[in-house]
Formats: C-alpha cells, structure tokens, sequence
C-alpha cells in the first residue's frame, strides 16, 4: 500500500498536535501530583506519582521516537524540531519534581 506525500504530511502534523498535548499533559499531571502532594504529604502518592512517571516515560519515549524518525520530511523539519524540543524540556522539569518530591518524602511524617 502505498501512501501518498499529502497522507504522510497530515499524519506527521497530526503526530506533532499529539506530541504537543502529551508533553504539555505530563507536565500538568506532574504539576498537580506534585502540588498534592506537597500540601497533603500523604505518602501514598509517591507511588502513584512514580507509576504516572513510569507510564509517561513510556508514552512520551513513543512518541519522540516517531517524530525523531520523521525528521526526514524536509517540509516540516522546523516544527518537528520545535515539537522535539518541547518535548525534552520535561526530562528536567521531571528531574526537579522527582528531587523535590524525594525531599518532602524524607521529611514527612509516616501515616
């Protein structure tokens, strides 16, 4: 089957919209698991928050690697590589959540 240059275009923009919104959603669950976290300190959110961690890893890697790969359609390479880079900005963002939420574990009290 072969699909044409307008079909693969579409698909790639419609892989870039998907990426946009997961990078943009995993930040704000991340976000939000962390502020409840921060103001209830029940610790049984950080196995939940690891678990969301864990998934969005996974969803997230997905992703990247298909638009890493679609990098060779010259007439979109720009947005690609915005889209790539929106992406990596929550390896640190990541990073930081997973440092603050280890130090307001340590701190906390066991319920």
């Amino acid at each position: 089957m072969h699909i044409n240059l307008k079909d693969n275009l579409i698909h790639i923009n419609q892989t870039i919209s998907n990426s946009k919104k997961v990078a943009f959603l995993t930040f704000l669950v991340a976000s939000i698991l962390l502020l409840i976290f921060y103001f209830t300190e029940f610790n049984g959110m950080i196995y939940f928050s690891l678990l969301f961690i864990v998934a969005a890893f996974f969803v997230n890697t997905y992703l990247f690697v298909t638009l890493f790969f679609q990098l060779k359609q010259k007439q979109i390479t720009n947005q690609i590589l915005l889209t790539l880079g929106i992406m990596l900005l929550n390896i640190p963002i990541g990073y930081l959540y997973v440092e603050i939420g280890l130090k307001i574990y340590s701190h906390s009290n066991p319920n």
